[in-house]
């Protein structure tokens, strides 16, 4: 082996596949200076033992399409490399066993046409068409993906390390890396058992290491849990030796297992929820291409289902068992992007099917790590999603759960109480005793609508039993006035002589100049995506408050520090747990402040999109008027230990104006009447203000460019290929979610991006991009719900009060 070289564009930490192709997928975007490094030989760890499962069928569009690549890519490698991956293209088949389960194939069959993966959902007695061993007994139907396969992880690694290795990457082996520092210039030094190389971006792809490597850098808590994972092999069985055709993969979510042929013989791998997390106080360097020591009881009754829907496992003997470690983290989607707090220095780790996430995620890291961004939407892996929060035991909490979950069929509005709750706002408790449903959101307890009757809810992709309590909601907040926790929107103060100019340079819109003024805004990157969306006010002078998503707090406070110029007098501090939010939303809004305010709070002392600083009981309160829902109405930014008696006083004086609580649902349901965009649905990292038809909210004339501004400029020269359009459709008992297909004369142009019902206006709505030639209005499109194709026609937006004459009242 040649000797470390001592200086690399990029290292990465890991040999394992992710860490591989990675470092293929850089070299085919057209970085040749880059380095891996690995303690050990490729593939150990846990790439090697992995059953090499490459699935299909998937609830994120995002991550289909990195499995899409994945195989795709695993396919090909041969003819490529010269090296054989050992992929074996068998299909799958995931059972149905409830309506729910068919629901959900509905919902995921439009993602896969999206992604352009095949799949069909077949009826119980065409099962056995493609597997004649499986018992029909209590099968509903099964989703069919004929693409689907396996793959042997250490040869398909392989395979790209040769790719990687032709176009001029270099390996290192056998050498650990055993420390990590930024240099005065940003620069990385990785201090290695054989030497160090400096470099500009590190990529940690550390696997179940990837904790030990964060440490080195100072990042704690990793929410890297490794999970013990078995799978069995058998001997060969007499009637699969007769068969001329490998027998598809079988996903049971009865036995939570997967079944497949192995050779001749079969293999059942099981997510127990019984599940046994390992080296929770870390991991031994030493550890590498070992396992551990099997512990069947916990899987026992597992096993038996599983081998009952298949009851050739009961013929034959265990030829082997396989007992090791796998990553999962608490939502089960990998590390993928920036750390938190650090520039140039990436996570690629903890992925707990990283076989089949690993070609289609190095794809589109290297593409992120290149240009600035990747052609998919990566907020879904984001570390910083997790990496200021968390603690150990909420990952071994939501970790373990995630797994055991495996084969569980998701469902909307499903909750999840594990590790709950982690972050709360100051009326957290008050608002659970009175019937708040809470979901959690970036670690927040948000509440999402109000049960007063105790009923359950019967999650379905259909409208519900909780329908008529959002339409109530949302009737009254529109009658009357209503309250809600808005806590969870990320807060930072800015401040200092050059904040107009630092956030003028930052921003696409025109950042206020006068006391009080508010305004809405996005940040882009210097390829013109989007960022980031901002509500921006002007306290007071070189003082500015900023509002953002709660699943964007790290995300946005690492924009703004690492795009401060050196020369800038800028502060910037997270407030995000110390200021607590009440909306006061509807008509009555304006009499139940007056209550409890000396401020004059009419039009023309207190107009929209205007804030003022007020007292109540004493209290300061930074008061917004503005509003998600479009009717006139207030944010009241609050101390979060003061915002209890806040509540208790306005919800006290509001009992005259009949003022009741509500939830997020119902503001979901009246932001889509008022046509306003959500981040990381409408607006996200993929597209730009062009493409999300912002154009009121950006402004070429400023003085001083804007970061993104020539990306602007370009696209609107050349033109965009999709375009968001505001769609009122003919829905009756199921509303668009986000991801189903859009079809114009009998052409797929597009894809939803979310959708609900309009109370106010008795209408379902939805956002959708679609090709610009169709974006026209009046235009009839259908969209794919549940199997069937409903009408949908572009209309002009809003549809609720479009002259903003309720939030003008």
């Amino acid at each position: 082996m040649s000797e470390l070289q001592s200086h690399a564009k990029l290292v990465i930490i890991g040999g394992g596949i992710m860490g591989v192709s990675l470092l293929y997928h850089l070299t085919k975007e057209g970085w040749s200076d880059v380095v891996l490094i690995e303690k050990s030989e490729l593939t150990s760890g846990s790439t090697w033992h992995a059953a090499g499962q490459c699935p299909h069928m998937l609830s994120s569009l995002n991550l289909a399409k990195i499995h899409l690549h994945s195989t795709n890519l695993y396919k090909s490698l041969e003819k490529e490399t010269g090296q054989p991956t050992g992929f074996h293209e068998t299909g799958s088949l995931r059972l149905a066993y409830k309506k729910e389960d068919l629901q959900w194939f509905h919902y995921v069959k439009g993602i896969l046409d999206i992604a352009g993966s095949p799949c069909s959902i077949i009826s119980t007695d065409e099962i056995h068409k493609y597997h004649p061993f499986i018992k029909l007994d209590g099968i509903l139907g099964a989703f069919y993906t004929p693409e689907d396969g396996y793959t042997d992880p250490t040869s398909t690694t392989n395979a790209m390390a040769k790719g990687a290795r032709d176009k001029g990457a270099k390996i290192y082996r056998k050498n650990r890396v055993t420390d990590i520092e930024q240099l005065p210039s940003g620069e990385w030094k990785v201090i290695t058992e054989k030497g160090n190389i400096t470099c500009e971006h590190v990529v940690n792809a550390a696997g179940s290491f990837c904790p030990e490597v964060s440490q080195m850098v100072g990042i704690k808590n990793v929410p890297s849990i490794n999970m013990v994972h078995q799978y069995l092999v058998t001997e060969a069985h007499p009637e699969i030796e007769k068969l001329d055709k490998e027998l598809p993969v079988v996903r049971d979510p009865d036995s939570s297992s997967y079944l497949r042929q192995e050779g001749k013989g079969l293999l059942i791998g099981p997510y127990e929820k019984e599940v046994a997390a390992w080296a929770l106080e870390g991991m031994d360097w030493k550890f590498d291409m070992e396992l551990l020591e099997p512990d069947l009881d916990r899987i026992e009754k597992y096993l038996e289902r599983g081998m009952d829907r298949i009851p050739q496992f009961k013929d034959v003997g265990i030829k082997r068992i396989i007992c090791g470690p796998i990553t999962h983290t608490p939502d089960d989607n990998f590390l993928a992007g920036p750390a938190p707090g650090l520039k140039n220095f990436w996570m690629f780790c903890a992925a707990s099917i990283g076989i089949a996430h690993g070609g289609g995620a190095g794809k589109f890291m290297a593409q992120w790590i290149v240009h600035g961004d990747s052609e998919i939407n990566m907020m879904e892996f984001e570390p910083r999603r997790y990496l200021n929060w968390v603690d150990k035991e909420y990952s071994v909490i939501k970790s373990k759960e995630q797994y055991g979950r495996m084969y569980i069929t998701p469902m909307p509005h499903e909750k999840v109480e594990a590790g709950r709750p982690m972050k709360t706002s100051g009326v957290y408790q008050t608002l659970k005793d009175k019937g708040a449903e809470y979901y959690d959101l970036y670690g927040w307890e948000k509440p999402d609508w109000f049960n007063t009757d105790k009923i359950k809810e019967e999650l379905s992709y259909n409208r519900n039993n909780v329908f008529p309590y959002i339409q109530k909601e949302c009737e009254h907040v529109h009658n009357h006035v209503g309250i809600l926790d808005l806590s969870t929107f990320s807060k930072y103060e800015i401040t200092g002589e050059d904040s107009y100019q630092f956030l003028d340079r930052l921003c696409v819109n025109r950042i206020p100049k006068k006391d009080g003024s508010i305004i809405l805004t996005h940040t882009l990157n210097n390829i013109g995506r989007i960022q980031s969306e901002f509500t921006i006010t002007k306290v007071k002078e070189n003082h500015y408050y900023a509002l953002s998503a709660a699943v964007s707090e790290i995300r946005d406070l690492d924009w703004f520090n690492q795009n401060k110029l050196d020369t800038e007098k800028v502060a910037i501090k997270n407030v995000s747990l110390e200021k607590g939010v009440l909306g006061l939303i509807g008509p009555k809004s304006r009499n139940v402040l007056s209550k409890v305010t000396n401020t004059d709070l009419s039009n023309e002392n207190f107009p929209w999109l205007k804030s003022k600083q007020i007292k109540i009981n004493d209290i300061e309160v930074l008061a917004l008027r503005v509003n998600y829902a479009g009717e006139l109405g207030w944010e009241l930014h609050i101390a979060m230990d003061k915002m209890s008696e806040v509540y208790d006083l306005l919800f006290k004086e509001g009992q005259s104006e009949n003022i009741i609580d509500f939830g997020s649902r119902t503001l979901n349901s009246m932001r889509m009447e008022k046509g306003y965009r959500g981040w990381g649905s409408e607006l996200t990292p993929e597209i730009s203000v062009v493409e999300a038809s912002l154009d009121k909210f950006f402004n070429l004339d400023k003085k001083d460019n804007f970061i993104g501004s020539d990306a602007v400029k370009e696209r609107l020269k050349k033109g965009i290929d999709t375009k968001l359009v505001y769609l009122e459709v003919d829905a009756k008992n199921a509303d668009a979610h986000g991801n189903e297909p859009v079809y114009f004369n009998n052409e797929r142009v597009g894809l939803t991006t979310s959708g609900g019902y309009g109370f106010r206006v008795k209408k379902s709505l939805a956002f959708a991009y679609v090709k610009p030639e169709t974006a026209k209005l009046g235009n009839e499109f259908t969209i794919e719900i549940q199997g069937n194709k409903i009408k949908a026609t572009i209309i002009k937006e809003p549809v609720f009060d479009p002259e903003n004459n309720k939030l003008k009242a």
